[in-house]
C-alpha cells in the first residue's frame, strides 16, 4: 500500500491497489517506497524457497539411503533353510582365506661348485666363516697348519674370530693348537684376544697350554688383563691358570691389574684438581 504526502498529513488513507506499481507513474518518492517493498517481497519469496530446496534436499539423500540399506539387505543371503545356513558358512571361509597371506618360500641358491681352494683362499676362508671352502681344501690333502708369511695359521684366524664349527674341523683335520706364529702367540693367545668364551673353553678341553707365553713373555692371562675379558679370566681361573709368571718387563697378570688400577686412580684424581680443569683436552 502506498501513501500520498496528503494523506499523511491530513492522516487520511486511501486503499489503492499496488499490484501493478512498477509500471505507473511514480512521484515524491513513491518509486523509492515501491522498491522497497518488492525487494522485501522478494527476500520473503526467495527465503522460502530456499528452505524448501533444503527440505526437498534431505528427504532425497534420506530415501537414498533407505534405498542403498534396502539393497544391502536384499543382497545378503536368505536364511530360510539349511542350504541357506551351508550357504553363508562357505562364504564367511572365503573372506577368511582372503586375508591369511601365504609366505613367499625362496628356493636355496645353489652352491658354486669348488673345484680347487689354494693356501690364500683357505685362509681367508677361516677367517671369514666360510666351511665348504675349509671342507674342500681339507678333502683335497690341504694342510690344515698352513700359514701366511707372518705364520698365522687358519686356526689362529678361526680363535681370533670365534669360528667354534671351523675351530673343529681343523682340529680333526689335525690342526696344532701349539702352533706359534712370528710373535711366538699360539692359539689360546688368539682366543684370549678374540673373547670368545666358547672358543677358550672348547680348546682347554682339546690340552691347549693354559701357561703359554708369547714373545713379549705374556701369557693368555696377561693377555685377558690387559684387555679386560673378566669372562675369560675367570675361565682361566678356574682352569689353573698360573698368576706368577712374568712377562718380559717384569710383570705378572695380579701386577698388571694393580698398575691399571692405579693409572685409573690418578686420572681421576687428577681430573679434580683445578690444573686439569683449566687445561685443554689437546694438552693431554
Amino acid at each position: 500500500m502506498l501513501l500520498k504526502v496528503e494523506d499523511l498529513v491530513t492522516g487520511r488513507r486511501t486503499e489503492k491497489d499496488t499490484g501493478d506499481f512498477v509500471t505507473g507513474n511514480f512521484r515524491h518518492g513513491e518509486y523509492e517506497t515501491a522498491i522497497t517493498l518488492e525487494k522485501q517481497d522478494d527476500l520473503k519469496t526467495t527465503s522460502k524457497s530456499l528452505l524448501e530446496r533444503e527440505e526437498e534436499k534431505q528427504a532425497e539423500q534420506k530415501k537414498l539411503k533407505a534405498e542403498l540399506l534396502k539393497k544391502k539387505i536384499d543382497e545378503r543371503p536368505k536364511l530360510d533353510n539349511l542350504e541357506d545356513l551351508q550357504t553363508i558358512i562357505k562364504l564367511r571361509k572365503r573372506k577368511r582365506c582372503k586375508k591369511v597371506k601365504v609366505p613367499v618360500v625362496k628356493e636355496p641358491e645353489p652352491e658354486p661348485v669348488i673345484e680347487h681352494v689354494d693356501e690364500a683362499t683357505f685362509l681367508k676362508a677361516a677367517l671369514e666363516n666360510k666351511m665348504p671352502i675349509i671342507e674342500k681344501f681339507l678333502a683335497d690333502g690341504g694342510d690344515p697348519n698352513a700359514c701366511d708369511e707372518y705364520r698365522r695359521t687358519a686356526l689362529h684366524r678361526a680363535c681370533s674370530e670365534g669360528h667354534l664349527a671351523i675351530l673343529e674341523k681343523l682340529i680333526e683335520a689335525g690342526a696344532d693348537l701349539e702352533f706359534h706364529d712370528m710373535l711366538e702367540s699360539t692359539a689360546i693367545h688368539w682366543t684370549c684376544r678374540g673373547g670368545s668364551v666358547e672358543v677358550l673353553k672348547y680348546i682347554l678341553n682339546k690340552g691347549a697350554n693354559i701357561n703359554a707365553r708369547d714373545k713379549e713373555g705374556d701369557t693368555p692371562m696377561h693377555d685377558g688383563v690387559r684387555l679386560n675379558r673378566y669372562k675369560m679370566m675367570r675361565l682361566l681361573i678356574m682352569y689353573g691358570a698360573n698368576f706368577s709368571i712374568k712377562n718380559c718387563a717384569g710383570k705378572t697378570p695380579m701386577e698388571l691389574v694393580l698398575q691399571w688400577q692405579n693409572g685409573a686412580k690418578e686420572i681421576f684424581g687428577g681430573l679434580q684438581e683445578k690444573s686439569y680443569k683449566s687445561s685443554h683436552i689437546q694438552n693431554f
